[in-house]
């Protein structure tokens, strides 16, 4: 019966102008808050799942490191163990180490990091090598070796480069006399076979080469510093985690999620949603105070209704639980409108990509990534329902402490 009251006053006819203009006024003000929450919502959906899968192509599901230390000797029994584990796609091997480079008068510090031909099952490296190819299966007399864009333009070499560049690794152990530095360290040549382009950060930090000219270069035969591991698509995942974990602690290393390698990403990018979400929250909040004023409107436009409904006998919270009804009714259809709206701008953005990103080409992507979810519509119109009942709490209220006025004129 509440409803039907409800919905009687939304539709029914005013009798002054002012109260039905305020009544649309309320809805479109919700209706645009809604879109525009939803809206901002979805783009930072789909920016969160654009750096995802561009960190994914990088770092694996799941990666097997030592607790001390940076490298260790794989285990032949752990790594019989893990082959043998439902759910597992394909595992690599490789070690990292921090090297300068050399080419013509140009020198970077960066990490080079070895890895064997199981690479590439394990991450999506290779298709982001924008220039030349990552191809280890051969080994020349001189190494190839795929350089990050950012430590290829500080070098001043690429693919195209007629002459290798060279890599210096000191020596470890070693006392060396200042006057002696040639005896500080190893080195050898590598020819650049490609140039990866993937995110700033791993651009700038990582040069890739087959992982037994690494391990020799930098005296660490048949060491490693991680265990990468590919799951199958029918993988239970969060399972074969928590077996993982726990198999890599019996041989004293650890094992870390995707998220665990990159918290600071994750946290970053969570944080920056709730907070975009709380800003546009308190928009909705001063939208509503329409609601409000709708809603006393109201109040004194069936002043009379009210008096009527009271003398045959109906309850203050009866009263009150109609315009807290009407109020939630205005503020769902303008909800529902604006939901409405954000998935049409969302669709037309996703098929056509009209808002465009500035920066003239220098992003990984043109227009404003956009990935729509149904939790995002639950959680706006659930918002919305809050504050509207909150909204309306004071003009109904005082609507079922209206006293009864009945005059016969």
């Amino acid at each position: 019966m509440v409803l039907l009251f409800a919905w009687r006053y939304f539709k029914g006819k005013k009798s002054t102008q002012a109260v039905q203009i305020i009544s649309w006024v309320s809805i479109l003000a919700m209706a645009v808050g809604t879109a525009a929450l939803i809206i901002v919502l979805s783009v930072f959906n789909g920016f969160e799942s654009f750096i995802k899968n561009l960190y994914s192509d990088f770092y694996p599901q799941i990666k097997i490191t030592a607790i001390e230390g940076k490298t260790f000797i794989p285990n032949d029994s752990l790594l019989i163990r893990l082959k043998n584990l439902q759910g597992i796609q394909s595992i690599s091997t490789s070690l990292e180490e921090n090297v300068l480079f050399s080419y013509e008068e140009n020198q970077v510090i960066a990490t080079l990091k070895g890895i064997d031909t199981a690479y590439n099952h394990v991450t999506n490296m290779n298709k982001n090598v924008r220039y030349g190819k990552m191809d280890f299966t051969s080994v020349e007399d001189i190494a190839p070796i795929v350089l990050g864009i950012g430590i290829s333009n500080r070098l001043g070499a690429s693919d195209e480069s007629p002459l290798p560049i060279n890599c210096y690794s000191f020596k470890k152990g070693t006392s060396t006399s200042f006057l002696d530095m040639a005896q500080a360290y190893n080195s050898s040549y590598f020819s650049v076979t490609g140039v990866y382009y993937l995110q700033e950060e791993i651009d700038n930090k990582y040069a890739f080469a087959p992982l037994h000219i690494v391990q020799e270069l930098t005296q660490n035969v048949d060491k490693i510093s991680s265990i990468e591991i590919a799951f199958s698509k029918d993988a239970k995942q969060a399972s074969l985690e928590k077996e993982l974990k726990q198999l890599s602690a019996q041989y004293h290393l650890k094992a870390e999620t995707r998220y665990e390698q990159n918290k600071t990403l994750y946290f970053i990018l969570e944080s920056e949603r709730w907070a975009v979400y709380a800003i546009l929250t308190l928009m909705l909040i001063i939208a509503s105070f329409n609601i409000i004023g709708s809603l006393s409107m109201l109040v004194i436009e069936k002043q009379k209704d009210i008096s009527i409904l009271k003398a045959m006998g109906m309850q203050h919270g009866h009263i009150r639980n109609i315009f807290m009804a009407t109020g939630i009714l205005l503020s769902t259809i303008g909800a529902g409108i604006g939901c409405i709206l954000a998935t049409s701008v969302c669709i037309l953005q996703q098929q056509f990509g009209f808002i465009k990103l500035g920066g003239s080409g220098s992003f990984l992507i043109d227009a404003y990534p956009v990935k729509m979810k149904w939790e995002d519509f639950l959680l706006v119109m659930l918002t919305v329902i809050v504050i509207a009942a909150i909204a309306s709490i004071i003009p109904s209220i005082k609507a079922s402490k209206k006293p009864i006025e009945l005059r016969v004129k």
